[in-house]
């Protein structure tokens, strides 16, 4: 199943252009990954992408910059917080630091990172 929604996730970012802009050869900046995760909340916004969790209400297309953050910053990946005050939830999203998106969830705690 873990394979499936990294697979979907793939593919959302492959339709939105992320992967390619990016493609994963050179780091990107700490503002380039908060842009890439609220393109990525945006194109939740649009369709159930299969995380889990279901479509995000259309309010997540508007997330202002000041609520999106780098969460945490380890060897290689990034994880971005978008915080929704509106509805009291934080989106975390893992990302490496090269663009590329692994996953999306609303806890923050992803496998192989502490």
């Amino acid at each position: 199943m873990k394979f499936f929604r990294m697979a979907l996730l793939v593919m959302v970012c492959s339709v939105s252009g992320m992967a390619y802009a990016h493609g994963g050869h050179t780091a990107v900046s700490a503002a380039e990954a908060q842009d890439i995760a609220r393109r990525v909340a945006v194109k939740l916004a649009e369709e159930d992408r299969g995380m889990g969790f279901g479509k995000l209400d259309e309010s997540w297309k508007d997330i202002p910059a000041g609520s999106v953050a780098i969460g945490k910053s380890g060897p290689g990946y990034y994880i971005v917080t978008l915080k929704h005050d509106g509805e009291g939830r934080t989106l975390y999203v893992l990302m490496s630091k090269g663009g590329d998106v692994y996953d999306v969830n609303f806890t923050g705690q992803f496998e192989g990172i502490n």
